[in-house]
């Protein structure tokens, strides 16, 4: 393998303690169309850097600094997960797109390493790297295994001009290293029907004993392209599915039905949330119902790791929008991700549903538990009145609204309503512009049984919001400066008959 002179290259480019290797598979020999990075930009990722700031989330990832966006290459390496990210390692707009890189052992507490990726060129063409997936090349299916340690396969969609293409880098030390296959070149030629296809997302399909490749390749009419390869190379368009709904960043996930191992159903959805279940027969998708809605508000751009090692779909989507909170508020970073969440089908009466519920390692972050034995409170009668001040905090309530107009649910930065009349939930919310704005949670509330059941994941910039056990999902960010510094439940216009209420109060995952 050719490699002094692109590692040459990197060291002098990054610095000699960068985690970035330039390797190729493939030696170029035409100097003029050698890979070199762009951009002047350093994998160095701030080890100065401080995490402690007063307004920085506390249970959510945010990058060390500057800016962030669409999670990329989910997955666990059988000891760690990674999470790599889209990432400006030059500000806290949106731009240099280049792979931000971290490591969990229980997706709460990250550590930051050294950007993954960065912008190149390659052949004349420059550009910067967008989002895609990662998997663990179990079988060895590149041929580039290691000892023991298997290979980590990224693929990524490499933004250049005239058309995007993917394209795909490899580990065999875990992450700590990658190399560029084919000096960054096309591993999947643009399919001809956007310019700016993008967004691969890769999976071992076990039924089919073959790699299969999900890519969003046109909008008007959307047009998402199934690819399969047995080799992680060559690979061979098999089906399109035309969808008016489908747009970028396409994930797809094996779910069993009610916990039945025998009924598993494939769901596909895109980065607005909206899915569809069906079955995949390693070719193509057929659908059984959708197109559905599983989240919305800030939430865009999920993706679920691949090679889980319990077996669950844990998802993670960006939240996107809501204020620049390094102008606002003097922060080095700009934009989080959302809580980790568990995926589930269940049926209800409305069919089968997808599920989203902040997944069980939270316990591990729970530092005091209040718990409210079954009552009646009266208007007015404030719920938390023996609590002390709450900070970062994990809410459940079941409550019957019996004859209130009201339930308030007032923490010192943000305040949620539940309205009786409307069946709505609504929140003091944020705008672009930082300022606060009162704005819709969740609709479709009515009481099941007479009962509603909400839980409030409360950080310090961000809320989000479940609705009965995670039928309906949001994500929202709130303003610091925007809560009335109170702390209370309260029943507004009559009593209401609470089932259970658990408040949790929460320590730092940093």
């Amino acid at each position: 393998m050719f490699r002094s002179h692109w590692f040459f290259m990197a060291a002098l480019f990054v610095g000699a303690n960068a985690s970035l290797s330039v390797r190729a598979d493939e030696p170029n020999t035409n100097v003029a169309q050698e890979f070199s990075f762009t951009g002047d930009i350093s994998a160095v990722a701030y080890p100065d850097a401080d995490s402690a700031h007063a307004l920085r989330p506390q249970f959510h990832f945010t990058s060390r600094k500057n800016w962030l966006n669409d999670p990329n290459g989910m997955v666990h390496d059988g000891v760690q997960y990674h999470l790599f990210f889209q990432h400006n390692p030059k500000g806290t707009q949106w731009g240099n797109m280049t792979w931000g890189h971290a490591t969990s052992p229980d997706m709460l507490r990250w550590t930051q390493h050294n950007h993954a990726f960065l912008p190149y060129q390659v052949d004349g063409n420059s550009g910067t790297i967008f989002s895609g997936t990662a998997v663990v090349d179990h079988h060895n299916s590149l041929g580039k295994q290691v000892g023991d340690t298997k290979t980590l396969v990224a693929f990524y969609t490499f933004a250049t001009k005239p058309k995007f293409y993917q394209a795909m880098a490899y580990s065999t030390d875990r992450g700590a290293t990658w190399t560029y296959w084919n000096d960054g070149r096309a591993v999947v030629d643009n399919q001809g029907f956007d310019p700016e296809e993008r967004d691969p997302k890769v999976f071992w399909h076990e039924a089919s004993q073959q790699w299969v490749m999900v890519l969003w390749v046109a909008r008007d009419p959307g047009r998402v392209r199934f690819l399969t390869s047995t080799n992680l190379i060559d690979w061979k368009a098999s089906s399109d599915l035309m969808r008016d709904w489908a747009f970028e960043c396409m994930d797809v996930v094996f779910l069993p039905v009610d916990g039945d191992p025998s009924n598993i159903k494939c769901v596909v959805y895109d980065a607005s949330f909206d899915y569809e279940i069906g079955t995949f027969d390693g070719r193509g998708f057929l659908s059984e119902s959708g197109p559905l809605v599983a989240g919305g508000g800030n939430f865009y751009a999920a993706q679920t790791f691949n090679s889980s090692p319990d077996g669950r779909s844990v998802q993670i989507g960006w939240m996107r929008g809501g204020p620049n909170v390094a102008e606002l508020y003097d922060l080095p970073f700009n934009q989080q991700m959302s809580f980790p969440c568990e995926l589930t089908l269940r049926t209800t009466d409305k069919g089968v549903r997808l599920f989203v519920w902040p997944i069980k390692e939270i316990e591990s972050l729970a530092a005091k538990i209040h718990r409210r034995a079954p009552q009646t409170f009266a208007d007015g009668v404030n719920w938390l009145g023996d609590i002390g001040p709450l900070d970062l905090v994990d809410v459940r309530v079941d409550f019957d609204p019996s004859d209130a107009k009201k339930v308030v649910f007032e923490f010192p930065g943000v305040t949620a309503t539940y309205h009786v009349a409307k069946n709505a939930l609504t929140h003091t919310g944020v705008n672009e512009a930082g300022l606060p704005e009162e704005m819709t949670t969740l609709t479709d509330l009515e009481p099941r049984h007479g009962s509603v059941r909400l839980r409030f994941l409360i950080d310090r910039l961000s809320i989000e919001t479940y609705a009965f056990d995670g039928e309906q999902f949001r994500a929202h960010y709130y303003s610091p400066k925007g809560g009335s510094g109170k702390q209370s439940i309260l029943a507004i216009g009559g009593t209401v008959k609470v089932q259970e209420l658990v408040v949790t109060e929460l320590k730092s995952a940093w």
